[in-house]
């Protein structure tokens, strides 16, 4: 069976990954531009799964659990150091706790910490401000350049063919089926095609008639020059200040620092945000009163690629029995793409998700109603 995978993103290359793990030869991974040169490597390469909703936690504890695995067997940079999930106001504590509840049914071992515990934990924090905070000792963070570009090697060892610069503009249908796909360098016919390609899967899936509800919304991470280790966890989040200010510090001691603000739907990559910085910076400094004297040396510009509850979407692309989808995953595809590539490998091979709860993320949710709400869409 020939496989055409559109998005050499970390969604697609899991996919291929696990085709050829299961025995598949003939597949083949297409990208409009280098391999990784979407969301993949513009993002901050922390993971968690302490989120709101079953599918989520579930999916992502899987996930994690297939990352340390894999980092073990090709030696990637991968760190648990938690996430922490800053609260200023009391009843935010309070919210917390349902949280803390909710996890421990899935035995994701978050907790609550008072004031004394985060200044412990975060000895920089500026407490004075602070009610408390909820700890996600299973999230972490990785090297995303060094990390992909090994897994990268190791799905072309397995034999997958990884052609850039190759861009769909139409996929070919006859009755139930796709049959090909017409791309920049021509025509590629294949028996299943998956498209994983961010928010031009909408493009994509829009030529045989459907609707995928995916929005690219800009975010704008700043970069600080290099310091010292200046913050413990993976990831602090200033959970009261709209937009979720959050910062982490990478291997080579960069801080990044970012926020969700409203911006422009699918602004260009190369659209100039300035004015973000005194937004981000300003409440997080509040929290981390070093940051001002810290320099910003650049920032980059991604996208989120968010549906409209904040979930990927997975599996069969209905009408068609030989299309399937994996994208829409609201900024949070580089944690997930383990389990993305386990799953659609299921669905194509099994007929279903190796994990059943996979089966409420399907496109057919948007139709039926029933959307699965995340109310933490952050980091």
């Amino acid at each position: 069976m020939k496989t055409l995978i559109i998005g050499a993103g970390i969604s697609g290359l899991f996919v291929a990954y696990e085709l050829a793990q299961r025995g598949l030869r003939d597949i083949v991974v297409v990208d409009a531009s280098y391999p990784g040169s979407g969301a993949t490597l513009r993002n901050l390469g922390c993971f968690r799964s302490s989120f709101t909703s079953p599918e989520h936690v579930v999916l992502m504890k899987e996930s994690i659990r297939e990352w340390l695995r894999l980092g073990d067997r090709l030696d990637l940079e991968i760190e648990q150091k938690g996430y922490l999930w800053v609260a200023r106001k009391p009843e935010t504590l309070d919210n917390f706790r349902k949280l803390v509840e909710f996890h421990h049914q899935f035995n994701v071992p978050t907790r609550i910490l008072d004031v004394d515990e985060v200044k412990a934990l975060e000895p920089r924090l500026n407490t004075k401000i602070v009610a408390g905070a909820m700890f996600d000792p299973t999230a972490g963070k990785m090297s995303i350049i060094k990390n992909f570009t090994k897994f990268y090697l190791e799905v072309k060892k397995l034999g997958v063919r990884i052609v850039p610069y190759t861009r769909v503009t139409k996929l070919v249908a006859r009755g139930s089926r796709v049959t090909a796909a017409e791309t920049s360098s021509g025509t590629v016919e294949a028996d299943a095609f998956v498209v994983a390609a961010a928010g031009d899967s909408r493009d994509i899936i829009a030529t045989v008639g459907v609707d995928v509800p995916i929005v690219d919304v800009p975010r704008h991470p700043y970069v600080t020059e290099p310091y010292a280790k200046a913050i413990e966890p993976a990831l602090i989040i200033d959970w009261d200040t709209p937009g979720s200010p959050h910062v982490t510090q990478t291997k080579h001691g960069s801080l990044i620092l970012a926020r969700d603000l409203e911006d422009t739907p699918r602004a260009s990559l190369y659209s100039q945000r300035v004015d973000a910085i005194p937004h981000i910076l300003k409440p997080l400094r509040e929290l981390l009163p070093f940051l001002s004297e810290v320099n910003i040396l650049r920032y980059w510009m991604g996208y989120y690629d968010m549906t409209p509850d904040h979930h990927p979407i997975y599996g069969p692309v209905q009408p068609y029995e030989n299309l399937y989808i994996a994208a829409g995953f609201s900024g949070h595809g580089m944690m997930m793409g383990p389990v993305t590539g386990k799953l659609v490998a299921s669905w194509i091979l099994d007929g279903k998700p190796y994990i059943p709860i996979a089966g409420n993320l399907t496109l057919e949710r948007f139709k039926t109603g029933r959307l699965v709400k995340e109310l933490a869409v952050i980091g």
